[in-house]
């Protein structure tokens, strides 16, 4: 598996400077490949990131490690485009980033670039952890069919959520997963942009992970939103560490 950092924070609309600084403290240790960014113009950035991804998932799975979330909309469509199969997207996260479609996406809605563009259907997107929601959010996820499973249901009914996980598996030729840093709870992931109260645990975490990992079927994989800045005692980094360890030795 190829590791990729990929330090853009250009999406993020100022609420949090400082994600794009994550990537080598979290990889601190670890060989990994650089994504090259256009500091002055987020366009040109997610091209290049487009591009980057859709050459490294074209031959093998990877791990991309950011940044704010709108790097995900480039790297989904790298991955989309490199994919014959039916292909699924998994996203945990706090909210469900499909606010509203703007040119160039932000880190609020590029779920709405990928289904606008039919990078993957709405209906095998599957968004986990969600808690927080804007009216108009919800409108979208029910017309394009989105799945979302709130954290309070991961934390009430975790068969059931695992046994909707595996479906969407099972249904599926190819998988891109995405973190959403802050779609922990803020006692284990402070260091972020967004604190929303009563998120997923590690422990809740881990085993929907570990079952997209042994699926064989997880051929992207981001983690974005981590602010070194923000941290409290380096509990969000080494989070990030755990989940990235995870990643690999299920490789």
């Amino acid at each position: 598996m190829r590791i990729l950092s990929v330090p853009s924070e250009q999406g993020n609309l100022d609420q949090n400077k400082g994600c794009g600084k994550a990537p080598p403290l979290i990889l601190e240790g670890r060989e990994f490949d650089e994504t090259p960014i256009v500091p002055s113009n987020i366009e040109d950035t997610d091209k290049a990131i487009y591009a980057k991804a859709k050459e490294v998932l074209a031959k093998e799975k990877a791990l991309f490690v950011g940044g704010d979330h709108s790097i995900s909309y480039a790297l989904v469509k790298g991955f989309s485009e490199t994919t014959d199969g039916k292909k699924a997207l998994v996203v945990f996260d706090a909210h469900p980033d499909c606010v509203q479609f703007f040119a160039p996406l932000s880190h609020e809605d590029w779920i709405q670039g990928v289904v606008e563009e039919k990078l993957v259907k709405g209906e095998n997107i599957l968004q986990i952890g969600i808690r927080k929601v804007d009216p108009l959010e919800t409108e979208y996820i029910k017309h394009n069919k989105i799945k979302v499973v709130s954290a309070v249901e991961v934390k009430s009914k975790p068969v059931q959520v695992m046994d909707k996980l595996l479906e969407l598996i099972a249904l599926n030729d190819e998988i891109y997963v995405s973190i959403d840093i802050d779609g922990f709870d803020p006692s284990i992931a402070p260091g972020t942009g967004y604190l929303v109260p009563n998120g997923l645990l590690e422990e809740e975490f881990m085993p929907l992970l570990d079952a997209l990992l042994k699926s064989g079927k997880a051929r992207g994989i981001d983690l974005v939103e981590v602010n070194p800045l923000k941290d409290v005692e380096g509990r969000t980094v080494e989070l990030a560490k755990r989940i990235v360890e995870k990643v690999i030795e299920n490789d």
